[in-house]
């Protein structure tokens, strides 16, 4: 009875603390919202309103965002959610919050079925430092679909291991396996190798004849849902997320920058020390995935893993540890945390395994003094990277500051905009959710083909245009013979630019950190053309005034 009260009351305490991380100033942190953010928010009001996507296309398996394709889960999951709490940043990223919270408790009671630990403690221990990694921290607070696949890929592990036991779980771990494919692209392709593997590994216990009945009905139900992917298996759509480009071009991997690359994700260099991907929009400031001091348990749990690999336990740990990692090296040039994720779950698991071992050895009395001295470190270091530093740091690469772009628009409502995308292709839709833009009506201005070649992965474009907003890159021998706003970034603009063309500043915006990131001048085509017909040099367009 003790012991479960003082399981429930840790458990609590973990889940208040998580849940304050995740939800702190959730609306605001990250700063700005994110294009794929934007993008799924959008989509999911346009199935809300019309039942259609952007382009017109009636609920389809794969949701068509920008130069690839999106599982549909989330944004289904987020049009059910906007009639209801409305079309806030903070309602899109909730659901990512949500899933973060219930992996906690599903790692939690994954460890309790491994009894990989010895001490009692190492459980409710490990899974507090689980639930503040910056790893998940930084996911539960995503707009996006990356920790719901997450973490219904972590539930159908649960139930799967539970099957090893009690056989009839397999009904409930395989169809949630196959689930998962539907909420993001990494478990999409882990799903088929995670199987096979689980299969070789584990043939002597899964294939026993008392199995049969319930593995088999099973794994019919798996591949039922799995109709939907099926259908669409043959197109470009269903493989695009899984090729790499370099301006374009597709990447040739060979088998050595694919061993390189699986290789990266398991350096410490990578987890501990160094930021891991390259792209700013992925990355904390002055901090890595994982805590710099949980180093020495990884090597130490690493050790412990496969000194003991023979166990069903440790064995199902390592398949994991290593599988989950495949579909990330697979697909990348370059690490990717979004494409890792899954590597997460087993990582942490295998981390728990050397502070477990230093928990024992420690002692009553210094155990419990080194890992309060670590979590208080921890949580000032998570506080420093993500709530002080990474709002202002990672500002404009977190797209900060389209509330303010679309609000100047609404302000002006006599006014045509032409505003510049040249580093953005995807600010479109930026401007679509924060104008709450009729999806029926944008619907009838984006071309037809997209949604008649829906699935064949046709080429965007790079021009866009709704109401009297038009996006693409300037033409400076043409847009400042028309009465409008140009709008964009200081390279797009520059205060020459402006100067020369006779613009007049009406907008601008500053990052957190003070610098300006975007301007608005506008156009003055009848002084540009005066100023040109007394150098005798009118443009063609003059001839309009």
């Amino acid at each position: 009875m003790k012991n479960k009260l003082f399981g429930l009351v840790s458990i609590f305490l973990i889940l208040i603390i998580a849940s304050f991380l995740y939800f702190y100033k959730l609306d605001k942190i990250p700063s700005g919202f994110y294009i794929d953010e934007a993008a799924s928010a959008y989509n999911a009001y346009s199935i809300t309103e019309t039942g259609k996507d952007e382009f017109g296309k009636s609920f389809p398996i794969l949701f068509r965002l920008f130069g690839s394709y999106s599982p549909p889960l989330f944004i289904y999951l987020c049009s059910v959610l906007i009639p209801y709490f409305g079309m806030g940043v903070s309602v899109f990223r909730s659901v990512s919050v949500v899933s973060a919270i219930i992996s906690i408790v599903f790692f939690l009671l994954m460890t309790l079925q491994l009894k990989v630990y010895k001490h009692k403690a190492s459980y409710f221990l490990i899974t507090f430092f689980y639930a503040i990694t910056p790893w998940l921290v930084f996911n539960a607070r995503l707009g996006y679909e990356e920790t719901l696949g997450y973490v219904i890929f972590n539930i159908g592990l649960y139930f799967l291991y539970l099957a090893f036991e009690k056989p009839k779980y397999f009904l409930l771990g395989l169809p949630i396996l196959s689930l998962s494919s539907y909420a993001s692209h990494n478990q999409k392709f882990l799903l088929p190798i995670f199987t096979v593997f689980f299969l070789l590994v584990f043939k002597k216990e899964i294939f026993r004849k008392e199995n049969f009945k319930f593995l088999f009905f099973s794994v019919v139900i798996a591949v039922l849902v799995q109709i939907p992917n099926l259908s669409i298996i043959t197109t470009n759509a269903f493989w695009i997320k899984n090729i790499s480009y370099t301006n374009g071009i597709p990447i040739q991997k060979t088998a050595q920058n694919i061993i390189v690359q699986f290789l990266n994700y398991y350096s410490p260099k990578s987890l501990f020390y160094f930021l891991p991907d390259i792209d700013p929009q992925h990355t904390l400031s002055e901090i890595s995935v994982m805590y710099n001091w949980m180093v020495i348990p990884y090597f130490l749990g690493l050790f412990l893993l496969f000194k003991k690999i023979k166990e069903k336990n440790h064995k199902f740990v390592a398949v994991l540890f290593f599988v989950s990692t495949v579909p990330a090296a697979l697909s990348g040039e370059f690490i990717s945390i979004q494409r890792a994720l899954p590597f997460l779950f087993p990582l942490m698991i295998v981390i728990g395994i050397g502070i477990d071992f230093l928990l024992i050895k420690m002692g009553k009395f210094l155990a419990p003094i080194s890992f309060l001295i670590l979590a208080f470190y921890s949580l000032l270091m998570l506080y420093r990277s993500y709530f002080v530093l990474f709002p202002n740091d990672r500002a404009v690469a977190w797209s900060y500051g389209f509330a303010d772009v679309a609000d100047f628009i609404k302000k002006n409502p006599q006014e045509n905009f032409f505003i510049d995308n040249s580093r953005n292709l995807g600010l479109y839709m930026e401007l679509l959710y924060f104008l709450k833009y009729p999806p029926a009506k944008y619907q009838q201005e984006v071309t037809p083909f997209i949604k008649d070649h829906y699935y064949e992965a046709p080429i965007l474009g790079t021009d866009f245009g709704f109401g009297k907003i038009r996006i693409g890159g300037i033409d400076w021998t043409k847009e400042i013979y028309k009465e409008q706003i140009i709008m964009g970034d200081s390279l797009a603009i520059s205060d020459g630019q402006a100067r020369e063309h006779l613009m007049t500043g009406v907008f601008q915006l500053k990052d957190p950190s003070g610098n300006i990131i975007f301007n608005g001048y506008k156009t003055n085509p009848k002084e540009k053309c005066k100023k040109e017909l007394l150098k005798k040099n009118p443009s063609r367009y003059c001839f309009a005034h």
